[in-house]
């Protein structure tokens, strides 16, 4: 009886090995079948090291190369750190903050040997105009590179007096002063903006500067709507209402009094007075 029990509990045992072991080989070729299928192809891509700021020149300690899912993989990125640093070994200047293993776009960095300047900064095809503000016209300082503002003109002629009207909506600041850092976050007091607009905006900006005073508002982050807004002057503002003149009916002529004299055969018609 004894044996027999000692039988039935190592058969039980044997049975659950080889059980658990089908189960796992099973498992085993299941995964090994599904792999190649969710496998995902990865291609090299320059990181950032460490924290690189703005400014700063990028060197090779300050790059990595990792792997990167090839079908979210960026167009302007650079595949190895010969295509960052190039073949004459002039360095590259940060123009965006960056922080370790974050991908390193060209639009993130200057040309060979390129510093980070207002020129660098602009985008094809677009153009820096320079504007002079004060503490007032650059909301209290907090105007920073990267900002989006409106600008508004106002003039005083004979026929309106005063009017003020939107000239260019949503137009980017590149640089405050001389300073062209976009992480800068300090509010700073300035005597100039330099904004980044297309030709014809250059062009507006450099009339309205000669026909009265411009200003600018702080748009808010990721404020792109185009807000249409007429023109207002003085009564507007202060809600005057200009008088009508009524013009005075002019009188009538009085009718003309016709008097007929006879004289023989003459007929003679007068017009009395």
């Amino acid at each position: 009886m004894r044996s027999l029990a000692v039988f039935v509990f190592v058969a039980g045992l044997a049975l659950a090995g080889g059980a658990a072991w089908y189960v796992f080989a099973q498992v085993q070729a299941a995964e090994s079948r599904m792999a190649p299928a969710n496998a995902v192809a990865t291609v090299p891509v320059a990181v950032a090291n460490k924290s690189l700021k703005f400014g700063q020149p990028i060197t090779a300690a300050d790059v990595k190369v990792v792997q990167w899912p090839a079908e979210i993989l960026p167009e302007n990125s650079f595949n190895s750190p010969e295509d960052l640093f190039g073949a004459d070994g002039k360095p590259r200047t940060v123009l965006r903050r960056m922080e370790p293993n974050e991908l390193i776009l060209r639009t993130k960095v200057t040309g060979f040997g390129e510093r980070a300047t207002v020129m660098s900064l602009l985008e094809p095809g677009m153009r820096a105009y320079t504007m002079p503000v004060n503490a007032a016209s650059s909301v209290g300082g907090f105007v920073l590179p990267g900002s989006r503002i409106d600008v508004f003109l106002t003039v005083n002629d004979r026929r309106n007096g005063l009017t003020t009207r939107t000239l260019i909506e949503n137009i980017e600041v590149i640089a405050v002063d001389q300073d062209t850092d976009p992480d800068r976050i300090e509010a700073k007091v300035a005597r100039t903006v330099t904004l980044q607009g297309s030709p014809a905006q250059v062009q507006q900006l450099t009339l309205a500067s000669e026909l009265g005073n411009l200003s600018i508002a702080l748009r808010g982050f990721g404020a792109t709507d185009a807000v249409a807004s007429a023109p207002i002057d003085r009564a507007a503002l202060l809600g005057e209402v200009e008088a009508v003149e009524v013009a005075e009916p002019e009188p009538e002529p009085e009718p003309e009094v016709k008097v007929i004299v006879r004289r023989g055969n003459q007929v003679e018609v007068r017009t009395m007075p």
